[in-house]
């Protein structure tokens, strides 16, 4: 039988051989996650736009970024030519975000029906994390009809501006395992209503004032720290970049990182974050936000 193994990441493309796990690996690195989402459906308007994105983000070459990605779509195209497609994504929001981008673009194509399988997760580990052993016994489950559609539910939510189709849909119960905490993580990451700082923001400055001088320390305290939501190096600078943005930033401009007399006061509940413009996925950050975060209802309200 013909396998393709399907993945956010090169991370396991050594190590699959290596358990003895044959077949073709295909890498699809898009980071969804981060950055502007919104999605007509105009594929080539979409890898423009992320292209741009991931230049700045990766600090490459736009035209590098776009062939790049124009290559990894492409090949989710060709995956009709495989017997069978094994989907290696774990519970962590960049997975989640990556795997229903994926789907989203393969519901329609009624070629792989009964072709893909979803390797199960443990809601933990991430798989480079398992020995070759324990890869090598893991079995794959038929992705159902019902996954997939709720996959590109999530999408059309994920993509859109108004975040409320979101929230509705991360609150029932889902047939993919881990969708459902990984969109609610994804939307806690806009503006509370308590301070203005999404989730993600407030950790860092957390990690600050506990002690974290550099991005590599402030990295290892997020990771540490957060089940749901596993951020990575290029991430975090981002966040220090927008932090240090504006007139009222809460970190100071220059390393080490430290807080600044607006941060210390975000923090202790006495100032309020304007936030400083940016795309959430479909939805976008603003000084005055249009949609925020209520932890108190845990859910999406208006500005």
């Amino acid at each position: 039988m013909s396998i393709l193994h399907l993945r956010c990441g090169d991370d396991l493309r050594a190590a699959l051989p290596r358990a003895g796990l044959a077949g073709g690996y295909l890498c699809f690195a898009d980071p969804v996650c981060q950055g502007p989402a919104r999605d007509d459906g105009d594929l080539l308007a979409w890898l423009g736009l992320r292209a741009r994105f991931v230049a700045q983000h990766a600090g490459i070459d736009v035209a590098d970024a776009r062939q790049r990605l124009g290559r990894e779509y492409a090949a989710l195209q060709a995956l009709h030519r495989y017997e069978a497609v094994h989907l290696w994504f774990e519970h962590d929001l960049w997975d989640q975000a990556a795997l229903i981008r994926v789907l989203s673009l393969l519901a329609e194509k009624r070629l792989l029906r009964d072709r893909l399988w979803l390797m199960p997760a443990d809601g933990v580990r991430s798989f480079p994390d398992l020995a070759d052993a324990e890869l090598a016994a893991l079995l794959p489950a038929p992705l159902s009809a019902l996954q997939v559609q709720q996959a590109a539910e999530a999408w059309a939510g994920f993509a859109a501006a108004d975040p409320r189709p979101l929230d509705a849909l991360a609150r029932r119960a889902l047939a993919l395992p881990f969708l459902g905490a990984a969109m609610r993580r994804h939307l806690r990451d806009l503006p509370w209503t308590t301070d203005g700082l999404g989730e993600t923001e407030r950790r860092l400055l957390r990690a600050v004032a506990a002690g974290a001088v550099t991005e590599p320390e402030a990295l290892a305290v997020l990771r540490a720290t957060d089940p749901i939501f596993h951020v990575t190096d290029l991430i975090v600078r981002d966040l220090v970049r927008r932090l240090r943005s504006g007139p009222h930033r809460p970190l100071h401009a220059g390393d080490p990182l430290r807080l600044s007399a607006r941060g210390e006061a975000l923090l202790a509940g006495a100032a309020r974050h304007r936030p400083f413009p940016r795309a959430h996925a479909g939805v976008a950050v603003l000084p005055d936000p249009p949609w925020l975060w209520d932890p108190e209802m845990g859910g999406v309200v208006e500005g």
